[in-house]
């Protein structure tokens, strides 16, 4: 490029120019203050899921609801196919109990298609009752809401009960939209065998069943489009995201996590460093390990990990505390995983002025908002956690998560949906006792297909040329929480 050429650039990029010729077209004004209209935070949010059967809908509902909650909202999920299978066992209802086969869904069927119109509705205002009576902050509607007519409803219902109740109600479409043949077909298999619908039924005949309905619901089905408002699109549960005026505090936090998420039956490890010396004095928190310590767990941990693995691919992700940092060096170097991710969020909670074993007795007695003096909340650990979590669900292959107590208690408590105070506490189950500073346990956690985790808790033992483990316990998500001595 020539000099006289390359002034023309840097004067057209650089120079502050004149503030008369920064003039804004009238058309740009009109978009910007549309965007302006939509970016100030709503006090209430609905996600309105819509989308063929068995695309996936309620395996994004819960994920969506396991990470809102966890990260402090207070959410719920608000299903149509439960309320109609509530309305059938119900003595003062229709019958609804042959009305769970394909002939149900079907348009030309006048009378199902308006009773599936009042039990969507009725959903709606379950929901919209929730939020009147102070229940909560992001309602997730789950059902198909498959055309625009329905959609038109949903958003005229909702805008008039927020003027009702004085609050500013948002809405955003999530429309799951799936391809991919081995993807449908995987969905139509977990949907046949897990739904109330198909109990009792051959899986093939519940399986031509399905089809059945859903094609009832493609002759009339219309996807989501600009003028409807804002939405999210995933593609294939994986594939792909498209999104349009998703603005907005709340609406902002789902866009990045739909964007992680995908199918894939990838186990997550967590492993509590033991705790040693610390380096801070003023305040405190789960304590830093010394280099001896975190290098002999480390070696058990890369030995477990050999033996476990048996040569697949591993992710490595470390707090940046020294003791993880070098043993987690320790781990990839011995046990052949790829080089580990440092990240700050990691880090153990602050717990400020307090010291000792005052620490651990907090822990197991604090809020979700409350704050250690001088330190954090666990509000304040879930949010630096939140890209962890991100980084853990878009990955593809199992993730090993080496730092403190703290924000491995943490994580368990998203994956497992259990709320973050109610576990923190290192008595509160055998997996958090598994989670202290001193356990030498790695803590597995198992997804299934339908989106739930359970857990596993491995003993390692130390032996002169390997290390084994022994299965402490096995828990389902949602089962009981055994009280521990620890």
């Amino acid at each position: 490029m020539s000099k006289e050429r390359l002034a023309i650039a840097v004067d057209y990029y650089d120079a502050q120019g004149d503030a008369d010729k920064n003039v804004i077209p009238e058309a740009v004004l009109k978009r910007l203050h549309f965007r302006q209209a939509l970016t100030p935070d709503s006090s209430k949010l609905i996600l309105v899921m819509v989308g063929l059967p068995a695309r996936g809908k309620s395996f994004i509902s819960h994920k969506l609801l396991a990470f809102l909650a966890w990260s402090g909202s207070r959410t719920e999920i608000f299903n149509a196919g439960q309320h109609r299978r509530g309305r059938a066992s119900s003595d003062d209802s229709p019958d609804l109990s042959a009305h769970s086969r394909s002939e149900f869904f079907s348009q030309k069927n006048k009378t199902a298609s308006g009773l599936r119109n009042q039990i969507a509705m009725a959903t709606l205002d379950e929901l919209l009752d929730w939020f009147a009576t102070g229940g909560g902050d992001i309602g997730i509607f789950d059902a198909t809401n498959s055309t625009r007519e329905r959609r038109r409803a949903l958003v005229e219902r909702t805008a008039e009960v927020a003027r009702a109740i004085g609050e500013t109600i948002s809405i955003v479409f999530i429309e799951s939209i799936c391809e991919d043949v081995d993807v449908l077909e995987a969905n139509m298999r977990a949907k046949v065998r897990a739904s109330p619908d198909f109990a009792g039924m051959d899986e093939n005949e519940a399986l031509a069943d399905l089809q059945a309905r859903v094609a009832n619901y493609e002759a009339v089905y219309e996807p989501v489009v600009d003028e409807e408002g804002a939405y999210i699109k995933l593609y294939d549960i994986s594939a792909k995201v498209s999104a349009r005026h998703v603005f907005g505090r709340m609406s902002q936090r789902v866009l990045p996590y739909m964007m992680s998420l995908h199918i894939g039956l990838r186990p997550v490890f967590l492993a509590a460093l033991p705790a040693g010396y610390s380096s801070r004095t003023s305040t405190g928190s789960d304590g830093e390990s010394s280099p001896v310590e975190g290098g002999s767990f480390a070696r058990e941990v890369a030995r477990w990990v050999q033996s476990s693995m048996q040569g697949s691919s591993l992710r490595l992700l470390s707090s940046t505390q020294p003791s993880a940092v070098q043993a987690s060096q320790v781990i990839s170097a011995e046990s052949g995983c790829i080089s580990p991710t440092h990240r700050s969020g990691l880090n153990p909670l602050d717990t400020g002025e307090v010291l000792g074993l005052d620490r651990e007795a907090r822990l197991a007695s604090m809020g979700f908002a409350e704050r250690y003096p001088g330190g954090e909340s666990f509000a304040d650990l879930v949010r630096r956690l939140e890209p962890c979590v991100l980084d853990i669900e878009a990955s593809m292959e199992p993730v090993l998560i080496l730092a403190h107590a703290t924000p491995c208690r943490a994580l368990r408590a998203y994956f497992m949906r259990i709320p973050v105070e109610e576990c923190m506490g290192a008595a509160s189950s055998a997996a958090a006792c598994a989670l202290t500073n001193a356990s030498n346990c790695v803590v597995e956690l198992r997804p299934s297909i339908s989106g739930r985790w359970t857990e596993q808790v491995h003993q390692l033992v130390a032996t002169p040329r390997q290390s084994s483990f022994s299965s402490i316990g096995l828990r389902a998500e949602g089962g009981p929480q055994p009280a521990v001595a620890c």
